[in-house]
């Protein structure tokens, strides 16, 4: 271990003082866990990095137009599937919990921007509808935030781009993969346990 990676591991693991760099963060946990060649770290930190700074500049120019992130990502998507879609459709397209919509819609209803309505299909649950004073805020604001996304992105080419997007999603399926994996070996293990548990419980029940 080099001495300044020695450094930093006793600076994390006995005064606790925060690391201002991504590369000693990614050293520290390297060195602590011989299991780890840090660049997974590194992949999560930068990410979120990347997320808060571009969620930043969203929170920004969309408080301008009156709307958060979210809410325009529910007039967008609302637009681009061309129908009305349900609280459930609308969470998994935009990767957030139901509950979280709930609010969020609420807001853009008072805007009239989305409407609520019935789902004839499932009388159970509501649809929300992108309202013509929705798809005119839409008119209004969308080409303006497409050249802000453009020159937020110029440092990139479109080569780069397009790679990015394609490593993201690919990061995504392992990540999905991951969980599937854990997910099953915690319900076999639940199922291991239990089963231990029923044999103990049949066996006093022959005894009785």
């Amino acid at each position: 271990m080099k001495p300044a990676t020695k450094s930093l591991t006793r600076q994390a693991e006995k005064e606790g003082i925060p690391l201002p760099y991504l590369s000693e963060q990614v050293a520290v946990s390297a060195a602590l866990d011989k299991q780890l060649d840090g660049s997974a770290l590194w992949v999560l930190l930068a990410v979120y990095r990347a997320f808060a700074v571009l969620d930043r500049d969203q929170s920004d120019e969309l408080d301008s137009m009156g709307v958060s992130p979210l809410q325009f990502n529910i007039l967008t998507t609302l637009q681009r599937v061309k129908q009305p879609a349900t609280m459930g459709a609308l969470a998994s397209m935009l990767v957030v919990k139901p509950n979280n919509l709930s609010g969020n819609i609420n807001t853009l209803a008072e805007c009239g921007l989305v409407r609520r309505e019935l789902n004839v299909s499932d009388q159970r649950s509501l649809l929300a509808v992108l309202t013509p004073e929705g798809e005119a805020f839409l008119a209004e604001h969308l080409p303006a935030h497409w050249r802000r996304m453009e020159h937020l992105m110029g440092g990139l080419s479109r080569e780069q781009r397009l790679q990015l997007v394609a490593l993201l999603k690919q990061m995504v399926l392992s990540i999905d993969a991951a969980q599937q994996s854990t997910s099953v070996r915690e319900r076999a293990g639940k199922k291991a346990k239990r089963s231990p548990e029923r044999a103990i419980s049949g066996a006093h029940a022959s005894h009785g």
